[in-house]
This record gives structure tokens, sequence and C-alpha cells, in this order.
């Protein structure tokens, strides 16, 4: 099948390469004075049969691709300037540094949670004036402290929690019957999303702000010998010791890591095309496998709304056999709502690029590369790439914008596409692959 993907005019980089120098004011910024429309066109009019109507069912994926496509055409035929806000990204308003950032984003962590041991009781006899043995007075010990998992908005990732997390010990029983002093319980936020697996099955999942997960449960006190007198033995020289706390090991995941993720080979130019888009910093080197570890960048519209977008490791053939760390990076790409492949154009015949690829997720999960997504033609800046774009549309009918991450080009039409797929995708992936594609 022919591709019918149109391409986009070539003012698209020189302006903007005009908009990140400033020069024009395409990416306005967030407030109550330049979202308003000019003139009496309204773009909304432009772009109304390519909006997102809210519905995440009723058209094919035939159907759906189709729309995606029609929506590059009316990219094509609005002026930039005249975009609707929400497909507009604002301008970055401060300076970024050059250097690597050092840490990455953190998906996935195996934690060992270990519950607070209980206080242990007290052996004590009690002796006051004018009575020497007053019997005993031995008190119970605190119980220990539970260890507790709460979800909040404020976080993104796991990089805070530890590998090993254990509870506060109760305190010990003291004399003239002082009970000791339960524990406090250890309360660990998390980001909203996140699923606790123990032995491989999902045992919570903490979706609602302020959703909480007793995670490992503290001891129980140990009884003093006030609690062992009885008729028979009135002094009592026997207590106990505090219980222990539970102990698991469970496997902490995110269900969603970004709104979008960057695929594609070693070296096609993913994390260069992140910082391109917004203020990320993933290492950029020309060997492979320069990112080891996801990164995320936000992107910023005008209407407000932020997207996230992930820098997936590089994919090569055999991944899904779990080749060169497949099975981590294909971990990344199950936490992403839709997918952007991104393809070297300058290589050889780079569509089988994108062949390899959706080859490779499908194997590893069915319907994991009919997520809403779209093709990034990278390094359109170097030679033969002109020509190999060609080739390319006519082998792959797919949303396709050529880009050139390095030199900042044709990034505006890039960035619209983006929230036109966020707005379009689901939130259960895992009926994806058989139920219609958003609308």
């Amino acid at each position: 099948m022919s591709v019918v993907a149109p391409s986009l005019p070539l003012c698209c980089g020189r302006l903007t390469r005009a908009v990140w120098r400033g020069q024009v004011s395409v990416f306005r910024h967030c407030s109550w004075e330049t979202n308003t429309a000019q003139g009496n066109i309204s773009p909304e009019d432009i772009l109304r049969p390519y909006k997102a109507t809210g519905s995440t069912n009723g058209l094919s994926r035939e159907e759906w691709l189709d729309k995606s496509k029609e929506f590059l055409k009316g990219l094509r035929e609005c002026p930039l300037s005249e975009l609707p806000d929400k497909y507009i990204a604002l301008r970055r308003s401060k300076s970024r540094a050059h250097a690597p950032k050092s840490t990455h984003f953190l998906d996935y962590q195996r934690v060992r949670v270990v519950g607070g041991d209980g206080g242990d009781g007290c052996i004590s006899f009690l002796s006051t004036f004018g009575k020497e043995f007053a019997g005993p007075d031995g008190a119970d010990g605190g119980n220990g402290g539970h260890v507790v998992f709460k979800a909040v908005m404020g976080l993104r990732d796991l990089g805070h929690i530890s590998s090993y997390i254990r509870g506060d010990k109760g305190e010990g029983g003291g004399n003239k019957d002082c009970h000791g002093a339960n524990a406090k319980d250890l309360v660990i936020q998390v980001p909203l999303g996140t699923v606790f697996k123990l032995e491989g099955k999902v045992v919570a999942n903490l979706e609602e702000e302020g959703a909480m997960f007793v995670a490992a449960r503290g001891g129980a006190g140990g009884k003093g010998n006030v609690f062992f007198t009885t008729p028979v033995d009135q002094a009592p020289r026997v207590a106990e010791f505090g219980g222990k706390g539970e102990s698991f090991c469970y496997e902490v995941e995110l269900r969603t890591m970004a709104d979008v993720g960057l695929i594609g080979f070693p070296n096609a130019g993913k994390s260069t095309l992140l910082r391109a888009i917004s203020r990320a910093r993933p290492k950029v080197a020309s060997y492979p496998f320069t990112t080891l570890n996801p990164h995320v960048g936000m992107i910023h519209y005008a209407d407000h709304h932020q997207m996230a977008v992930a820098d997936i490791p590089g994919l090569i053939e055999g991944a899904h056999c779990n080749h060169g760390l497949g099975f981590t990076f294909l971990r990344h790409i199950e936490r992403c709502n839709c997918l952007l492949y991104v393809i070297d154009t300058s290589q050889p015949r780079p569509w089988e690029q994108l062949e390899v690829l959706m080859y490779e997720l499908e194997q590893y999960q069915e319907g994991l590369s009919l997520r809403p997504h779209a093709v990034v033609a990278n390094k359109m800046d170097l030679p033969d790439a002109q020509e190999n774009l060609e080739k390319v549309r006519t082998h792959i009918d797919l949303p396709l914008v050529p880009v050139s991450a390095k030199m900042g080009e044709q990034l505006v039409p890039l960035m619209a596409l983006l929230r036109f797929l966020v707005d379009h995708s689901v939130t259960n992936h895992s009926g994806v692959s058989q139920a219609p594609l958003p609308t």
C-alpha cells in the first residue's frame, strides 16, 4: 500500500530555529494575555475534524491511522502561528546546563521490606518502703512499626526508595508497670500508579491519591512478668521477647512511566531528540548504548498541559530473547501510553528498522506495537537522507514526520503530533490489540 502521509514544508525547520532563538513568538508563554486567539479566523475550525473528542472507542486501527495522517495534512495547511493553544509547545524561558544529568528515571525496584520488631517484656519485682516483696511489676513491650506505602501526587519515579526498608523497633517494657511505647509506622510516599508484586502476583495497586498499602506489619510487643502472674505462681520469673516483624521481597514498578516513549535502534538520535524538545539532559555520544537507563523530559503546552516523553534505551534484533538487555528495555516500553518510532534515515533501507522494532515488540507482548504511534525520520541533515525519505514513504503507511533533532528542524509539527497522540491514547493498554483504537 502506498504512503499517503504528506511531506511537511521546509519552512517549518527555519521557523523552529527562529523560535528557539527568540526571533518568533510562536511558542507562547502561559498567560491569559497571550493565550487568546488573534484575528477573526479561528484555527479551531481548521483542525476541528482532527481534534480529540474525548472518546476512546469507535474507530478501527486503519481509521485511526487515517485520522493521524489527516491531522498532519491539517498542520501543513494551517499556519503554525495560528495553531490552537493545545498544540503549541512553550518556549524555554531559562538556559539549560550543558553537562549530562547524572540521575535517570527509575521505574522498577526490588525492595526488601521488614517490619519493626516488638519490644521485649520486662522481668521486675517491686520493692517499696515497708513492703520489700510487693510483687511483680514488669511491663509489656511496645509493638513494632509497620512499613506503609502511600500514593501521592508530587512524585514521578521510584528513585527515592531504598532497596532495604526496615520499620522501627518497639520500646522495651520497664519496671513499675511502665509499658513500652509503640513504634511509629514508617510511611513511604510513592507516585500514583505504583504496583507491588510478590512472587510475580500483583498484591497492591495504588491508583488513587492517599491510597495506602501495608507492606510489612510490625511484631507484637512481648509480655512482662506481670502478665504471667497466677494464683499458684505469684512471682513469675518469665517474660516474652518481642515478636519479629514481617519480611517480604516486593517488585515495585510504575504502571505508567511516560505519555510518549521514544523507541529506536542504538544511535538513532533518540537522546538528541529528547534534548531538542525538552529540558532533559541525557548523555549524547557517537557509540551504541550510550543510554542504558530511561530519561524523561517534560513538554509544556500553551494550554497548561504537561507531557512526559521518555528516552528508552536502544533495542536490537533479538531483544525479545533478552539480547542486549532486551527484557529490561522492553519493560520500560510497557509503561508508555504512546510510541514514537525513531529511525535513522541516513542508513541504507531505514524502513527495515521499523519492521524489526515492531516485530520485537509484538514478540515480547502481543499488541504492544499497536498502541497509538507515529514514525520520526531523524537525521534529515545528513547526506542521502532526502533520497531515503522518499523510499521510506513508499514502504511505511504510518504517520511520518521527517526531522533533524541536531539542527532543530521541523520540531513544531512533531510536538503537535505528540499532543494529538496523547489525546487519543487509551488508559488500558492490555486491550489495545483487541479493542478499536481511540478517536
